[in-house]
C-alpha cells in the first residue's frame, strides 16, 4: 500500500474511535502486532481500547500532524474526554475523577497490508496523571492542584 492509502486507513480508524466504534478500529491492529517493542496484538489492543472507553467514554482523538513514507506512518495527536470511569492500568488502578483531560502524543507505525504491526507511542504520563489529580508536577502543591 502506498503512504497516501496508509494515512487514508489510519484517518478512517480516528473517525471509528470518535464515534466509538472499537471494533472496526482494531482491525488496523495485526493479530501480531508489537507495541514499544513488546508483544500487544490485537487482543491487547482490544483490552487497551476498552479500558480507554471505559474510563473516558467522552474521549476524542484530533491529529495534529501526520508524515507517512514507505511503510511508516507518524503521527502527532491529542486526545481529550472526561475521567468518568475505572481506569485500570499496569500498575495501579484509578478511580472516576470527573476530571478533564487533553494530553497530545506521538505514535509511529509499520504498516503491512492495511494493519500496523509495529506501533510506537509515547505521550507524557506525569501530565496525564497530574490532570487527573493522581500525581502533582513539582512545586505544586496538593492544594492548588494540577494545571
Amino acid at each position: 500500500m502506498s503512504a497516501e492509502e496508509n494515512k487514508a486507513i489510519y484517518l478512517g480508524v480516528v473517525e471509528d474511535l470518535n464515534r466509538g466504534d472499537l471494533k472496526s478500529s482494531l482491525a488496523f491492529t495485526a493479530p501480531d502486532a508489537t507495541l514499544n517493542g513488546q508483544p500487544l496484538g490485537r487482543e491487547g489492543d482490544r483490552h487497551r481500547a476498552e479500558m480507554l472507553a471505559e474510563a473516558f467514554p467522552d474521549q476524542r482523538y484530533d491529529i495534529q500532524e501526520m508524515i507517512a513514507e514507505g511503510d511508516i506512518l507518524v503521527v502527532r495527536w491529542r486526545m481529550t474526554g472526561t475521567h468518568l470511569g475505572e481506569l485500570a492500568g499496569p500498575t495501579m488502578t484509578v478511580p472516576a475523577t470527573g476530571k478533564r483531560l487533553d494530553i497530545w502524543g506521538m505514535s509511529m507505525y509499520r504498516i503491512e497490508e492495511g494493519m500496523a504491526t509495529e506501533i510506537w507511542e509515547r505521550f507524557d504520563m506525569m501530565e496525564f496523571l497530574s490532570q487527573l489529580g493522581i500525581m502533582y508536577s513539582p512545586g505544586q502543591s496538593e492544594e492548588a492542584g494540577p494545571a
